[in-house]
């Protein structure tokens, strides 16, 4: 390299490490904030906490719900909503619509009457103590509901409470269903965590393609200066008569040595955080219709109908949701318990088991003219099903699960629940790229001991403060060098 260019390509990565890489610093700062504080968001475990009982006491007026017995339905759902049974059914190719299925029926509005009703019967379950709310707000959106979580919910009942623990509700004005709860210290831990990390400031994220090009353009600046970094550090090293590698001293010295040990890693970090936003349709996945598939042709309001009033005369027991579950075009229900038990009954309430045969015939479906590898249940994690939980909010995979590996150009993988057989997790050729490029390099999730705690902290700990510190060091040097040239070239 010409002198020229090796003096560019020093007052390149200088100027860099000064703007994209205070980025970097507060990235690497708030990823340690992360391993023990995630944004707030509900798993589908917790979503069931603040449901009560289903009322079927009060149920069901199923004539007044204005759909024709023919029309054809694919999914059906009943829950109570402030003691109040509901009715959530999707009609084939139109939207979800609610409506009650209590005496007042079918017409449901969720105005801040029924809100309030909602999150008072709610509360207790979240906050485990009774508690009122001091304050309620409609809100669009606020710095923990500005994600796509709120879409379709919004606008929000925003109410505020006066526990301890200073909860917050959101409760939505189309479902009625509470969408996501945070306490103080959530809010306070993601103010130095997932809100700077991922840039998750309100008027920023609110613009989701915006925010989304924001995000990858400086996590690709961030790569070309981690990338600048390591060939200057590796272009520097070499054995001198002194018997020392580096020939820097002081802080210079232990910029260069750090940079060099942790280089690597921050590159992957760095660009593995741009692959988790799919830049460009990379790795994004296409939908599929497996749950279609699955379910086979929509049934028909008729068929719910008849369900439904067998359901209330031999109602599920603890149940706080009912969800239909079909199976090659049959009815079957799935019972949700407050604690997330779930149990598979038939069209009149009887509990049904799924058997051995059913679960290779789903298999088939899901093949659709593909050749079957393998299926098997597995009572164990493999690479592509395991438990993450550790650090962020989700539930962790039920196991045992069925597993079935085709022979198609992608090895497309399916995760089955033996219990109801609902899909639980399709692995493809774009989620194994996701699997690898960005859960692998980002989380450290390649195989199952380094997922253990203390492991997988120590280990994070350790890289993610190297990584700190080969930052800090760039920056603070950058800077002084900066502060010197502007001093050297001041008018006198």
């Amino acid at each position: 390299m010409t002198r020229f260019l090796w003096r560019a390509t020093v007052i390149t990565h200088r100027y860099l490490g000064v703007v994209v890489g205070l980025l970097m610093l507060v990235w690497f700062a708030s990823g340690i904030v992360m391993m023990y504080v995630p944004y707030p968001g509900l798993t589908a475990k917790e979503r069931l906490i603040p449901l009560g009982p289903i009322a079927w006491q009060t149920c069901c007026s199923l004539g007044a719900q204005n759909l024709s017995d023919d029309e054809p339905i694919r999914a059906a759902q009943i829950q109570s909503l402030a003691g109040e049974p509901v009715l959530y059914v999707r009609p084939d190719g139109r939207p979800q619509r609610i409506s009650s299925l209590g005496p007042s029926g079918p017409t449901l509005d969720i105005d801040e009457t029924k809100a309030r009703a909602v999150v008072a019967e709610a509360a207790p379950r979240i906050i485990g103590a009774a508690a009122r709310p001091v304050s309620m707000e409609v809100i669009e959106r606020d710095q923990w509901t500005v994600g796509d979580g709120g879409d379709g919910n919004r606008p929000l009942y925003h109410f505020i409470f006066d526990d301890p623990a200073g909860t917050h509700i959101y409760v939505s004005s189309t479902t009625g269903e509470v969408v996501v709860w945070t306490t103080a210290a959530q809010r306070f831990g993601n103010w130095f965590g997932a809100v700077p990390h991922w840039l998750y400031f309100t008027q920023l994220r609110k613009d989701g393609p915006l925010w989304a090009q924001m995000v990858i353009w400086t996590s690709i600046i961030g790569a070309f200066l981690t990338v600048l970094g390591l060939y200057l550090g590796i272009a520097q090293l070499k054995r001198r008569n002194s018997g020392r590698w580096s020939p820097y001293r002081g802080w210079f010295y232990w910029h260069h040595i750090t940079g060099l040990v942790f280089g690597v890693v921050t590159l992957t970090w760095v660009v593995s955080g741009t692959l988790s936003m799919n830049p460009w349709g990379f790795l994004e996945g296409r939908g599929g219709d497996e749950r279609v598939r699955i379910a086979g042709e929509p049934l028909t309001w008729r068929t719910i109908r008849s369900s439904i009033a067998a359901l209330k005369d031999n109602p599920p027991m603890g149940a706080v949701r009912i969800a239909s579950a079909p199976l090659d075009g049959a009815l079957f229900w799935l019972a949700f318990g407050r604690d997330g038990a779930v149990s598979r009954l038939d069209s009149e309430g009887r509990p049904t088991p799924l058997d051995m045969s059913a679960l290779k015939a789903v298999a088939q479906r899901l093949a659709r003219g593909s050749s079957i590898e393998s299926q098997e249940l597995i009572t164990g994690e493999d690479a592509y099903y395991f438990d993450f939980s550790i650090a962020e909010r989700s539930d962790a995979p039920p196991l045992p699960a069925y597993r079935v590996l085709l022979n198609d150009a992608e090895h497309t993988r399916y995760y089955l629940s033996p219990e109801t057989g609902q899909l639980l997790r399709k692995v493809d050729a774009d989620a194994r790229g996701q699997r690898w490029l960005f859960s692998g390099l980002h989380r450290l999730d390649f195989a199952q001991w380094l997922r253990v705690r203390p492991v997988w902290d120590i280990v994070m700990l350790l890289l993610l403060t190297g990584a700190l510190a080969g930052t800090a060091t760039g920056v603070y040097l950058a800077l002084l060098r900066i502060k010197r040239d502007l001093t050297f070239t001041r008018p006198r």
